[in-house]
């Protein structure tokens, strides 16, 4: 996001110079008019007269660092200390460079008169719409650490939902990566060792052991075009996924996927309802918040679900009618939504809708784990093992011949 430095003049007449970060002038001028503040001059900051700490942290953090942030901050300023002297405090004890130059850009925002979701707002690689909007709720409310305990507690929820899911799908990811790695490294290395054996016995090879060799050879000649062409792949794939375009089409196969599939919908319904139970909770309007849902949501399928609840809303329909036509969301969802709808109480609605999914998908997690575990066994088992048969095959067959 550009940052511009400007000149200008408060209600009071006083001179104001500083700088601040916005997506164009005119929204520059926006955020200004809101505070009061009429600009007599702007110029737009380049890259070496930028803050340096912006340049080289890039204006991230991890998402763990976050949570800590956050459930630190609500701490300190529950505890009665002032908002500058927390930030002064959570800087001083950065533990990397990264984030201290975020937290100290933070900082410095708000020492020249900034409000903490303006400085927030600032690192959007950091801190996401819905953080901002929450947090500029609790400064417009001044219930500020209650929105930081209600928003840490959130982030708490996310990321172990999150954390779930990705356990679920990379075990046995992982697990089929060393198996093929281990029957690659036979195929080069072992075999070739059992053909040389099997040759001094000058006798036919059975049709399972000249499949194992024939696989062998065609790996052993064409080694460099298959880790060349393994390697071109994944990064090929990996680039395209990372588009708007790759992600879209990744999100759709996992979510259409037989095993993972409900794990991934239900994680994605449970993460919309606690998101718009939060925002609905703290007074940003329903409109407002299906919007930050969408773009928190991090599901190109549930994105464009919705998109479509947003524009349905914005015709005069009500949420659960708007729910009930898209066939993502389950029955039980929309017939809960519509319930609250009713009562006036849909926020805690959303609220039970988040804790069902949640614990479903948390059950789930602990089923698929039971589950996958025999089926990774069967399939490492019976592939090495069928290699190893198919090679002493013609030892066995040599052996019971001298028998007779």
């Amino acid at each position: 996001m550009p940052e511009y430095s400007f000149e200008g003049v408060d209600k009071k007449g006083t001179k104001v110079t500083s700088k601040l970060e916005a997506p164009t002038e005119n929204d520059l001028r926006m955020i200004l008019r809101q505070k009061g503040i009429r600009p007599t001059r702007i110029k737009k900051q380049n890259m070496m007269n930028s803050d340096l700490g912006q340049v080289f942290s890039g204006g991230a953090i991890p998402h763990q660092m976050i949570v800590i942030f956050t459930r630190q901050l609500f701490v300190l300023i529950n505890s009665g200390i002032p908002l500058m002297q927390s930030l002064d405090i959570l800087h001083e004890q950065s533990a990397t460079p990264q984030v201290k130059a975020v937290l100290g850009s933070i900082r410095d925002r708000v020492s020249k008169g900034s409000y903490l979701w303006e400085s927030l707002a600032a690192h959007p690689k950091t801190f996401t719409k819905l953080y901002i909007a929450l947090i500029r709720a609790g400064e417009a409310s001044g219930s500020l650490d209650a929105m930081l305990k209600r928003l840490s507690r959130y982030l708490e929820d996310a990321e172990r939902l999150r954390k779930q899911v990705k356990g679920a799908m990379i075990y046995p990811m992982a697990v089929v990566i060393v198996g093929v790695l281990v029957i690659g490294v036979m195929l080069a290395f072992v075999i070739p060792k059992f053909e040389e054996m099997l040759k001094g016995n000058h006798q036919e090879l059975p049709l399972p052991t000249q499949i194992v060799i024939t696989a062998s050879h065609f790996m052993i000649n064409n080694l460099g075009v298959l880790v060349g062409g393994t390697g071109i792949s994944v990064f090929l794939l990996l680039r395209y996924f990372r588009s708007d375009e790759g992600r879209a089409v990744q999100d759709r196969i996992f979510f259409n996927m037989p095993i993972f599939g409900p794990i991934i919908r239900m994680a994605g319904i449970a993460r919309f309802s606690r998101t718009l139970q939060t925002l609905l909770t703290s007074g940003v309007n329903l409109l407002d918040a299906i919007e930050i849902c969408r773009c928190a949501i991090d599901n190109a399928v549930l994105e464009e679900a919705t998109a479509k609840i947003r524009t349905d809303i914005e015709g005069g329909q009500t949420l659960g009618m708007s729910i009930k036509k898209i066939p993502v969301f389950p029955k039980m969802t929309y017939q809960m939504i519509q319930v609250g709808e009713s009562t006036g109480s849909l926020d805690k609605m959303l609220e039970k809708i988040a804790d069902f999914y949640e614990a479903d998908v948390e059950s789930l997690v602990g089923g698929l784990s039971k589950m996958i575990e025999p089926i990774i066994l069967v399939f490492l088992g019976g592939s090495v093992g069928g290699m190893m048969l198919a090679m002493y095959l013609p030892i066995f067959k040599l052996a019971s011949g001298q028998g007779d």
